[in-house]
């Protein structure tokens, strides 16, 4: 063909008819050079109001600063000089035409084999990821702008755009009426989202590849009863468990249980377990959170989960006595919550008796514990120490009870009786009487027999609180990890409270790894990882940042503005009267903007973290590894129990 649109300042070839897509009037064409593209011009009704032609100029230039590989890139917009400015031309967008299947054409054909929509989905859900890294959300991800090249790649086209149409309504009702069927429902109630909102799309089509059908109808997702979703494996008897719970929690109407990123669907896909799979999850002892497999921080109450463990038998344990307490409250405050974490369930709070004995009734010396009081006992040495030390760092005065000490009062007496026997039999060869050398000889044994006395007693006291077998929920002890922990508690957004857990994560593998090293590989692991405390400084500093910004972004109510324009203009009010409510239109963008932006450093800072605690991963104790391999060895012959 030799037509060619009027507004477009540069050459090109018609292929076809127009075609009107939602917002936007579209044509495919040609350039000079070959290339096929597509032009999207906002439509006329719409441009002349200037909320939305503003609204959909910034979004196009902000798909345009992506550079995900899984976005058809954006060539050009126009009209210039400023295409925000009113005009006779409607403000229109060139992009790279991928070429392909959409999504659309693919899902005509479902309900689709497992394996295929698991194969399928796993692709765009990395594409989608690939956004997601650079602090964007896609907002309304439909079938259409989603294709499939010649060669296998998953492209995202036309995205960014979802809300510019039912932002020109005037009344609340018509947001949840025209509302698509794979808008998360939160998107119809604020503006400020996260990136989970997408995986609520991902969600809506995964379902309908497998089914054929949308899992709520073609109505929009805020108005339909989610209690009635029926189960996937009512309508697909082959779909594993792995797989509805994993769109069930993509389909979850709170933020809080859809899954953490478009990874971790990608990772079920591919047959990965998932973190939340009901056969391969622990619980928070704390707060009864689930947690990850082998994951020991728990990234709602910010405690890390603790074991500690009896010994075996009570022949050649250790025991832990708590020796004095004074008067400062907080040790007492620290060691009544820590037996509480730590014991076996019921037990008493405890209270002790503190100072004199004698300021107290005696009903407040039957209930009080006196002191020292045996706390734990038939311990490992590994468990007394460790116990020992926590103690010791919270102000409070313990002693560790060692089975040798009985044993040695022992071996003094009969050492001094042996000597005793020996001068006496020396003396009668002399003859001198040896009755002399009782004198000295029996005040010294009556002392040993009562520090032996002691002893024993200090052995055979019982002992007050027994461990729990399971793993107690402590607070961090790492000061990084606390810090990341507190962050958590401070309601930050759901996507950045995200980042930060996964942050706290990777800090407390390295402090575990650091915790087993000694000698020369504790030093090199320290000097490596000098860089993580000043990561966490500006992780604190974007986190508060970030929050400042979400409770701007929640007094700027975009439907309120968009509805305060509408009736400015139908007022016929002068334009100065409606210039305000643009500027606080191109406020929101800006604050969205910077808030893209803030996050996108934040997901820099979780990337540099993760290659600083890799470095620290990688040094090992040669010992350690020596003794690793020789289990190994044993056990591939068979020597090892």
């Amino acid at each position: 063909m030799s037509e060619r649109l009027a507004f477009l300042p540069f050459e090109h070839e018609l292929l076809g008819e127009a075609i009107d897509v939602g917002t936007e009037t579209r044509w495919r064409i040609r350039l000079a050079d070959g290339t096929t593209a597509v032009v999207g011009q906002l439509a006329p009704d719409l441009a002349r109001d200037l909320s939305i032609r503003r609204r959909y100029v910034h979004d196009v230039e902000r798909m345009m600063k992506l550079t995900a590989y899984s976005v058809a890139p954006t060539l050009a917009l126009g009209p210039e000089p400023d295409p925000r400015a009113p005009g006779p031309v409607s403000p229109w967008r060139l992009r790279h035409e991928p070429g392909g299947e959409s999504l659309t054409d693919w899902l005509a054909r479902a309900p689709m084999p497992i394996e295929e929509a698991a194969e399928m989905f796993a692709a765009i859900a990395d594409a989608v990821h690939a956004v997601h890294l650079q602090g964007a959300v896609l907002r309304d991800l439909r079938p259409e702008q989603i294709v499939r090249t010649a060669h296998g790649r998953i492209v995202l086209v036309d995205v960014g755009l979802a809300r510019v149409d039912v932002l020109s309504s005037h009344t609340a009702s018509s947001l949840l009426l025209r509302g698509s069927s794979y808008v998360a429902p939160e998107q119809l109630l604020r503006t400020a989202v996260d990136q989970r909102s997408d995986l609520w799309s991902l969600g809506v089509m995964l379902w309908q590849a497998l089914t054929g059908t949308l899992p709520f109808g073609d109505g929009p997702p805020l108005l339909a009863d989610h209690d009635r979703l029926p189960s996937l494996q009512s309508l697909r008897r082959d779909a594993p468990p792995a797989l509805e719970d994993l769109v069930r929690r993509c389909l979850d109407r709170e933020l809080s249980g859809r899954p953490g990123s478009a990874t971790e669907i990608a990772w079920v896909l591919r047959g990965g377990i998932s973190p939340f799979d009901g056969d391969a999850i622990a619980t928070c002892q704390h707060c009864h959170q689930r947690l990850r497999v082998a994951q020991r921080l728990c990234l709602s109450c910010g405690r890390v989960a603790v074991r500690f463990q009896h010994a075996p038998d009570e022949d050649g344990s250790y025991a832990l006595d708590l020796v004095k307490l004074d008067e400062d409250v907080r040790p007492l405050k620290w060691l009544q919550e820590f037996l509480g974490d730590v014991s076996v369930q019921p037990m008493r709070r405890p209270e002790f008796v503190i100072g004199s004995i004698h300021m107290y009734s005696e009903e407040e010396r039957a209930a009080r514990i006196r002191l020292p009081a045996r706390l734990y006992g038939q311990l490992t040495r590994e468990t007394a120490e460790r116990l020992h030390a926590l103690a010791t760092k919270n102000g409070l005065r313990t002693r560790i009870v060692r089975p040798s000490e009985v044993a040695g009062a022992w071996s003094l007496i009969g050492m001094f009786a042996a000597v005793a026997v020996l001068i006496t039999l020396g003396l009668a060869a002399l003859g001198t009487s040896p009755w002399w050398s009782l004198g000295p000889a029996i005040p010294m044994m009556v002392l040993l027999f009562a520090n032996l006395n002691e002893k024993i007693g200090n052995q055979r006291q019982a002992q007050r609180y027994f461990l729990r077998p399971t793993p107690a929920a402590l607070p961090a002890s790492d000061p990084l990890v606390a810090r990341l922990a507190a962050l958590m508690k401070t309601d930050p957004p759901g996507d950045v409270k995200a980042v930060i857990g996964e942050l706290a994560l990777l800090v407390q593998r390295l402090v575990d790894h650091r915790a087993s090293l000694l000698g020369p590989q504790h030093h090199e692991i320290a000097v490596l990882t000098a860089p993580i405390e000043p990561i966490v400084v500006a992780v604190e500093q974007h986190v508060q940042e970030l929050r400042r910004i979400s409770d701007d972004l929640a007094k700027l109510d975009e439907g309120a503005m968009v509805r305060a324009l509408s009736a400015s203009e139908a007022r016929d009010e002068p334009a100065a009267a409606r210039q305000a409510v643009l500027d606080g239109l191109d406020r929101l963008r800006a604050v969205e903007d910077h808030r893209a932006a803030l996050f996108h450093r934040l997901l820099e800072a979780k990337s540099l973290l993760e290659r600083t605690v890799r470095l620290g991963l990688a040094v090992h104790d040669p010992a350690q590894e020596h003794d690793r391999q020789i289990a190994l060895a044993l056990a591939t012959l068979g020597g090892g129990d």
